[in-house]
């Protein structure tokens, strides 16, 4: 399967989430913060997060040719790598189950995200 991975389609989906999961996660928490909400920067964070995968696989189901779930839960799957990386590298007190849900989350969201881009897509080349 990964022989049939578009890796411009992926690339393309890793770099939305990242700049969509970057400008949704900085509004959001920016705007609870205003209003008064304590944690505004961490659910700003959590919801840019989520939005972000979604995104990014929209882009990479919407751009690859076939397979749009696989492409978009790939985005999503790499999205959460970089972010455990980045965990790892601070002083983030992650367990193994916090790991593992937000891979999980990644491959779920971005592979939603990827499917309604390729339903997208299929339903315009019909036209």
């Amino acid at each position: 399967m990964l022989a049939a991975l578009n890796i411009r389609a992926v690339a393309m989906g890793l770099a939305t989430a990242g700049l969509t999961a970057t400008i949704v996660g900085l509004a959001v928490g920016g705007a609870l913060a205003v209003i008064g909400v304590e944690a505004g920067p961490d659910i700003g964070l959590l919801v840019g997060i989520v939005v972000g995968m979604a995104g990014g696989g929209w882009v990479a189901g919407r751009t690859s040719v076939h397979s749009h779930r696989f492409h978009g839960s790939v985005a999503g799957l790499l999205l959460s790598g970089i972010l455990i990386f980045l965990a790892s590298t601070s002083s983030a007190d992650a367990t193994i189950w916090n790991v593992l849900l937000l891979a999980l989350v990644g491959i779920a969201t971005g592979g939603f995200g990827g499917w309604m881009g390729g339903r997208r897509r299929a339903r315009s080349d019909l036209k």
